[in-house]
């Protein structure tokens, strides 16, 4: 494989980085070279946090390129809608968790944030491979933490089927990073993934 560009964005809090580790240590694990990264917002204060995972022969640096991104994993909708304008390439992939987390200056009346109707209308005017779901409520179901969100997401992108990465190899990474009780997160994040398998056009356009 030559090239493939994922970006994980969400707030500060919401596993970013987590997530990064663990779609990295899993590719290496099966001998892909990866390079990664992150950049941060007020994190702390509920910032963005953007993550970089590029995997493949032809990667040289460690941030993706604008409009060459081909899977976007939003633990936030605003932050999935505003790294889609900047970095999704054409017919990428996105799968963008519905609840919202507002920004202090919309939380004090000095933004608005715009409806989820709306930040996935504008998705799907992006591209024709946009994923949605719940799944800070999932993980809450399965784990009774809403913590394990991030978990549900991988579980989610490893169902769709379009990483090269076998599924055991990632929960063995996340059971080695996170202990066993985050697997029925990533169990029920899968078979959302599985069940939109048939609907995905054209991502594996990614380099190979």
């Amino acid at each position: 494989m030559r090239e493939l560009n994922i970006l994980i964005c969400g707030v500060g809090g919401q596993g970013n980085v987590l997530l990064e580790r663990v779609l990295g240590n899993s590719a290496m694990k099966e001998g892909y070279l990866v390079r990664g990264a992150d950049t941060f917002g007020a994190a702390q204060r509920g910032g963005s946090v953007l993550s970089h995972i590029r995997i493949g022969s032809e990667v040289s640096s460690s941030l993706v390129p604008q409009g060459r991104c081909d899977i976007i994993l939003g633990l936030e909708p605003g932050e999935a809608l505003s790294t889609a304008v900047n970095f999704l390439r054409k017919d990428g992939l996105v799968i963008v968790n519905v609840c919202p987390i507002l920004p202090a200056k919309v939380k004090v009346g000095d933004l608005t944030y715009p409806s989820i109707q709306t930040i996935l209308g504008l998705l799907k005017k992006l591209t024709q491979n946009v994923i949605v779901l719940d799944a800070t409520t999932l993980a809450k179901e399965t784990t009774g933490s809403e913590r394990a969100m991030n978990i549900v997401m991988i579980g989610t992108l490893m169902g769709v089927g379009v990483l090269p990465i076998n599924s055991d190899t990632v929960i063995k990474v996340i059971e080695r990073m996170t202990g066993g009780s985050n697997i029925q997160a990533f169990k029920a994040g899968f078979e959302i993934g599985k069940r939109r398998q048939g609907l995905i056009h054209a991502i594996c356009g990614v380099n190979r």
